[in-house]
């Protein structure tokens, strides 16, 4: 990369431009301009009619928004900063060697398809009735992609996030999540407000609820006065702090430490949690054997052989042996056809749908998937609460994306100033 000798930005006067209005500007006029040079970047160059262009895309675009408080001069150069950044990174995918292949970039117009509600073969119009050049509106596309693919390889593939980054980020960042948790509460109540209980019966008090309720309790201790209240569900904003802060450190089922308080001592039960946004999630307990054809073994071969393995298994013992002896998934069947608890979207959609519907210590027909044929034992079905892991995930993905980008945004910073940029004068 050149090292910079000489960089400097000379915009041209205010009173020296030919105002562009980015609603009226048209293309026989653009057109009879003789194209210019308007920017060196490195050994590239930015013409006078991509400058142009890009303005009147943005006069199209979703985000004419963000231009629409800068005058001509303010305008001009802002695209022309977007050009000259967008004309860096295109030149460090190349030395990087990215490469976007037709098959990657026609994924990509599938998505950009999808997103506009119309089939593929649709785009090329939706396009071009945006006034954009469909051959250009590809170049775009390819470029951006190939930009995605740098920041992904060199940077957000890369970022290692901690077990206590995620801890902290959860603490210090989710609070809307923390407010939408209930907590659902009972309450035993030592009343003391003139503090004439010794520390050592609080403490008595609270090793007898190793073995007793709260209702024994107060039975058990009628010298004391002891109140059972039924606090019901309760978000963190409407608890007191010292409440939150106990029901932080415990789960469900279990006891608070002692909470001192003016009107005495508290000990809180938790019942239960809830969430409005709870995720639960149902997992398969799975076996199967897998089956695959050759020059020699036909589908019609295989689909009754699997379907022989069935009638001979009649229990999970059964299954386990044929898994072993005959699965062409060596890693599972080793195991006697075992995958664990799976889940249906971890699983291709042809085993997924068969998996759904097989019964607990049932084994399916025989079916097809890209891997060949296959027949599963469920062995058990489950539901658990997915909550707490989304969110772990959700946290990591955020901090991750931060670290990622700080680190972009720095390597940014460095590409320009070591590059070399001249802008030249802009006259029409």
């Amino acid at each position: 990369m050149c090292m910079i000798t000489r960089k400097f930005y000379l915009y041209v006067s205010f009173a020296s431009l030919i105002l562009i209005n980015i609603c009226s500007i048209n293309v026989s006029y653009s057109a009879e301009i003789k194209d210019r040079v308007v920017a060196i970047v490195n050994d590239g160059v930015i013409l006078e009619s991509e400058l142009i262009e890009e303005i009147k895309n943005i006069s199209k675009g979703p985000k004419i928004n963000e231009y629409s408080n800068l005058n001509d001069e303010q305008l001009i150069k802002k695209v022309l900063d977007k050009l000259i950044l967008n004309n860096l990174l295109i030149q460090a995918t190349k030395r990087f060697g990215i490469n976007v292949s037709d098959i990657v970039l026609e994924r990509g117009l599938r998505q950009i398809a999808q997103n506009e509600n119309v089939p593929l073969p649709k785009l090329r119009e939706v396009i071009t009735s945006k006034g954009l050049e469909y051959s250009k509106y590809i170049e775009i596309v390819r470029n951006k992609m190939a930009v995605d693919e740098l920041f992904r390889t060199q940077f957000y593939s890369r970022v290692y996030v901690t077990t206590g980054e995620i801890d902290n980020y959860i603490k210090n960042q989710m609070s809307d999540y923390d407010k939408q948790i209930k907590y659902d509460l009972t309450e035993l109540v030592i009343i003391d407000e003139d503090k004439k209980l010794s520390q050592k019966v609080i403490d008595n008090i609270y090793l007898e609820l190793e073995t007793l309720n709260f209702i024994e309790i107060k039975k058990t201790n009628t010298n004391l006065n002891i109140e059972i209240n039924e606090l019901g569900q309760n978000t963190v904003d409407i608890l007191p702090d010292v409440f939150v802060k106990a029901l932080k450190k415990i789960s469900k089922g279990k006891l608070s430490e002692i909470i001192s308080s003016p009107r005495g001592y508290h000990i809180l039960r938790l019942n239960n949690i809830s969430n409005d946004s709870q995720v639960f999630v149902t997992e398969y307990k799975v076996r199967h054997i897998l089956m695959v054809t050759d020059v020699m073994t036909s589908e019609e071969v295989i689909k009754n052989q699997l379907l022989k393995i069935k009638n001979e298994s009649e229990n999970i013992d059964d299954f386990i042996l044929k898994a072993k002896q005959f699965s062409s998934d060596k890693a599972s069947g080793f195991k006697g056809g075992d995958i664990g608890w799976v889940r249906k979207e971890s699983v291709v959609p042809e085993f997924s749908k068969v998996m759904i519907k097989t019964p607990i210590d049932t084994i399916s027909d025989p079916f097809k998937t890209q891997y060949g044929w296959h027949i599963l034992f469920t062995e058990n079905i489950r539901t658990i609460d997915d909550t707490d892991a989304r969110l772990r995930k959700k946290a990591e993905l955020e901090v991750k994306r931060i670290k990622a980008d700080r680190q972009k945004n720095e390597w940014i910073a460095k590409l320009k100033d070591q590059a070399y940029i001249e802008i030249k004068d802009i006259q029409y």
